[in-house]
């Protein structure tokens, strides 16, 4: 019945069907509208309370390792702690409490803060646990939390000049943007920052270094540091076919974490500078071998050459040695005993262009290719001109002065074979020989009987390195420092420095060490010769961290 009414309506009064339909259609407009309106209203809200939301995700930084996989720098998340004043009754009783949570906050600056009539302002950008659950228990409106990552250092102060540290660009509530200023955290920044790629494995930076051999070099650099009465030291452990590096330390060091804490604060400069990649210093005698790596690589004398050994005069400057020496000696016995006039000769023969020929070779005359950008913006101090003082004062390690890693690279050059190596602090894929031959290999194994030689000989400048486990080689080098106040140098201050290779039976690193004024009172007279103060410190290195590279003891009357 009430359908054929239904039917019998729309049959006989058809514009009653159509105000129907467009009744209809009205009414799902306006509900379409309706529901745009509440989901844009939503939208905004959500937008405008977007950078207070407990679940923003916070933009990350990838990890940096060594490589083995330990953690050396990563990201925690963090609390930072910000006021609204105007929420706050008991201004006075707050900024007392506040006092106690955090004693290096100023009350009568804190109070005036409360009370100035601004809207907002920021307590702490970062607060430790202890403190957020004090702030939290005092139950206080008007201070409130935000989600912030900050960047940590696992351990400390260990590797902290290769490593580096970060600072924050801009922040907010619940963002901080972390950026690098030194070390690896400034090489790699654009690595560093980029986002988090699944191919990338474990989300991290391999780098070369070994941390259990760079704390136990930095332990040992330390140690021997305090006892020699030294200002600063460094050293370098690296890989002489890869160019990879196992350990670099430089002591005074610092503990990146605190950076944190003395953000803005006067802090000791000094500890920041990287020594072992920064430093340039004239580094005497290490320099000797390069003058008898260019005369053999160029057949001009072999190890049994004779030179004349007696003292003479350039101009008005004359050169001497500290020991006596026969009329004539042997190539072989100016560099174990450490001769400058024999040295001086030598240059003297090879040349201008023959000792700025190995010098380049060996890469002394520009910075080193590391990574790090404070090896990149460190240039050797080159002679200007050339003349014949020149040769000779350059070649016993005088007006020229080099880093730490320079000489790790140039000795590292000398005992792989005479390739071509370039130090780097990532990890590498393959272990194996990838430069291109620069010298020949004949010089090259007769550079490492030499340096062997100063180890073994009794009357050898390393004879305390001789080791019952490796076989080692090596150079002493003991320069004294530029007087700052007059010309000339100061006697009773020195850089004592040693640069050498080992296991000699398969070469495979160089390590390389400087003390900065240094003098060994354990003896019955005081020495600051690199033989008796950093030497020492050598032996105690390798025989620590030998086991730690899987260095199996060698006989020590193994032949090349």
């Amino acid at each position: 019945m009430i359908s054929s009414n239904k039917k019998k309506i729309f049959t006989e009064y058809p514009r009653t069907r159509t105000r129907l339909v467009l009744f209809g259609l009205f009414v799902l407009l306006g509900f379409l509208l309706i529901s745009t309106k509440i989901v844009f209203l939503a939208s905004k809200k959500d937008q405008k309370h977007k950078r207070y939301s407990e679940t923003e995700k916070v933009p990350t930084r990838l990890n940096i390792v060594d490589r083995n996989g330990y953690i050396l720098a990563t990201n925690l998340e963090g609390v930072s702690v910000y006021v609204r004043p105007e929420e706050i009754k008991q201004k006075a009783l707050v900024s007392q409490q506040l006092k106690k949570i955090f004693p290096d906050l100023k009350e009568t600056l804190l109070l005036k803060k409360l009370n100035d009539g601004r809207k907002f302002f920021w307590l702490k950008n970062l607060v430790s646990p202890k403190q957020e659950k004090a702030l939290f228990d005092l139950g206080q409106p008007g201070i409130y939390f935000g989600k912030r990552e900050y960047r940590f250092y696992p351990h400390g102060s260990l590797a902290s000049h290769l490593i580096g540290f970060t600072k924050v660009d801009a922040f907010d509530v619940n963002y901080a943007k972390i950026s690098g200023i030194s070390g690896v955290e400034k090489a790699l920044e654009k690595r560093l920052a980029e986002e988090i790629l699944p191919q990338l494995e474990n989300n991290a930076i391999n780098l070369s270094l070994d941390l259990p051999v760079q704390a136990e070099v930095e332990n040992v650099l330390k140690e021997w540091q305090k006892r020699m009465g030294a200002k600063a030291g460094g050293v370098v452990i690296m890989d002489i076919h890869t160019g990879e590096v196992l350990a670099l330390a430089s002591s005074p060091d610092f503990n990146a974490n605190k950076e944190r804490i003395i953000l803005g604060k006067k802090t000791e400069t000094n500890n920041y500078f990287n020594r072992a990649v920064q430093g340039v210093y004239e580094m005497g005698s290490t320099f000797k071998i390069f003058s008898v790596a260019q005369g053999l690589e160029t057949n001009l004398f072999d190890v049994e050459t004779l030179i004349d050994t007696t003292e003479f005069r350039i101009s008005s400057r004359k050169i001497e040695d500290k020991y006596k020496f026969n009329s004539k000696s042997t190539v072989r016995e100016i560099i174990v005993r450490s001769s400058n006039v024999g040295s001086a000769r030598l240059a003297l023969m090879i040349g201008e262009k023959g000792l700025k020929e190995i010098f380049s070779i060996l890469g002394l005359l520009e910075p080193v290719g590391l990574e790090l950008r404070e090896a990149s913006i460190t240039q050797p101090i080159v002679p200007r001109d050339w003349r014949d003082i020149t040769l000779a004062t350059t070649s016993y390690g005088y007006g020229i002065s080099v880093s730490l890693l320079h000489l790790a690279k140039a000795y590292a050059i000398l005992g792989n074979g005479g390739f071509s190596v370039e130090p780097t602090i990532l990890k590498k894929q393959q272990d194996s020989q990838t430069g291109f031959r620069v010298l020949k290999k004949r010089t090259s194994d007769e550079i490492l009987k030499l340096l062997e030689a100063i180890v073994t000989d009794k009357r050898g400048t390393a004879r305390i390195l001789a080791s019952k486990h490796y076989r080692i080689g090596g150079k002493t080098g003991t320069a004294e420092k530029i007087s700052v106040d007059k010309r000339g140098y100061q006697k009773d201050k020195v850089i004592s420095n040693f640069v050498g290779l080992f296991p000699l039976t398969k070469p495979k690193y160089v390590i390389a060490a400087f003390l900065d004024e240094p003098e060994n009172n354990f003896l019955k007279e005081p020495c600051r010769y690199a033989s008796c103060t950093v030497v020492p410190m050598i032996k105690k290195l390798i025989e620590r961290t030998g086991p730690l590279m899987d260095i199996i003891p060698e006989r020590h009357n193994a032949k090349f």
